[in-house]
């Protein structure tokens, strides 16, 4: 395990304020598990350990987030729907969804 959960929480807080533009917080956070090989959807079949931080958001339904053990950063998004979309870190340094 290469990140902590301090590190990741405060890595998801940023992000999460960054792809609804302030909508959602740190009160949106509702867990962070780590994941050993843990097999991702984007890529599909690649397996890294990778953290998953629940994230409570419309009408108490709850998004995942996924992040990189080896490098903090985000992977994708999922939400309650199961639409999974990938992140990027624009050169802002601001996060948004890959178009």
């Amino acid at each position: 395990m290469k990140q902590t959960e301090d590190k990741i929480r405060e890595k998801a807080i940023k992000i999460i304020t960054d792809l609804t533009e302030g909508a959602y917080g740190k009160d949106n956070i509702i867990n962070i598990n780590f994941q050993k090989d843990d097999e991702l959807l984007i890529p599909k079949g690649k397996i890294i350990d990778s953290w998953t931080v629940s994230v409570k958001s419309l009408f108490d339904n709850r998004d995942f987030l996924i992040l990189s053990d080896e490098t903090g950063e985000p992977i994708y998004y999922q939400n309650f729907n199961y639409i999974t979309t990938e992140i990027i870190k624009n050169n802002d340094g601001i996060y948004q969804y890959k178009k």
